[in-house]
């Protein structure tokens, strides 16, 4: 009998309803993942649980604002009480300014609160409320998303490229707090991804195909190729490897345009 790689582990994946959480929800269920799916898109967390149900899966949804503590903290508090335990987090809540992007010189304080709450806040917020619980437990895998933005930079994504350097920042940093703990926390950095995203910018600003071209493979990363990567990095495959930043980029970040 083929034992599943990280079978019966508990997990919860913000932003899980669409684009790359979706992508990563449906790998952790098929790899035996018990599956938090957390999104403020309630309808898609219900949809998506209900698919993954059918697959066999034990799914949750739970409709929750990342970017408000007593959301998640009720939410990590659910999940408790259902799964008994939490075994992942995958911090996948994020995303540009998209149709607010600017040049630096014309950018808004708005759109900055905005990039940074929902790629900074939501990270302090998810990580603040199971750390305490994982080191109690000695145990945790926590996977951050970042972006090959925030390792190379890119014009017009100031806002983008500093909340996304400062995921590399904080994994690092917590890593070596949590590390005694037996607690993995790493990060991964994905290039453009054909996730849904990449169409809904505005064509005026941005080349879709230069961020095709971006990449030394000549086409956008696959949704499944980044949440591989997110499932290799919490199952015990990678149990000493922790505070790393793993490109999935095409080369993106070698500057292979």
């Amino acid at each position: 009998m083929l034992i599943q790689p990280l079978s019966n582990r508990n997990a919860i994946v913000t932003g899980g309803a669409k684009g790359i959480g979706r992508a990563i929800v449906r790998r952790l269920a098929q790899d035996g993942v018990n599956v938090a799916i957390v999104d403020i898109d309630s309808k898609g967390c219900d949809i998506l649980a209900q698919e993954v149900e059918a697959v066999g899966a034990k799914v949750i949804a739970i409709r929750t604002d990342v970017t408000k503590m007593d959301e998640v903290k009720l939410m990590a508090e659910a999940v408790i009480r259902q799964f008994g335990s939490i075994d992942i987090l995958v911090n996948n809540t994020g995303g540009s300014a998209r149709d607010r992007a600017s040049l630096f010189c014309e950018s808004q304080e708005s759109t900055w609160d905005y990039v940074f709450a929902l790629n900074l806040k939501s990270l302090f917020n998810c990580s603040r409320a199971v750390i305490n619980h994982m080191m109690e437990r000695q145990f945790g895998k926590i996977v951050n998303l970042s972006s090959f933005v925030g390792l190379v930079g890119m014009r017009m994504w100031v806002d983008y490229a500093a909340a996304k350097a400062g995921v590399i920042g904080f994994t690092r940093a917590l890593a070596k707090e949590a590390a005694p703990y037996g607690i993995n926390i790493n990060a991964v950095a994905p290039g453009s991804t054909d996730s849904g995203g990449v169409s809904e910018l505005d064509k005026d600003k941005f080349d879709v195909g230069k961020l095709v071209g971006l990449s030394g493979l000549g086409r956008l990363a696959k949704p499944e190729e980044i949440a591989a990567m997110v499932a290799f990095l919490a199952s015990d495959d990678a149990a000493f490897i922790t505070g790393q930043v793993f490109p999935v980029c095409g080369l993106a970040n070698l500057g292979a345009y």
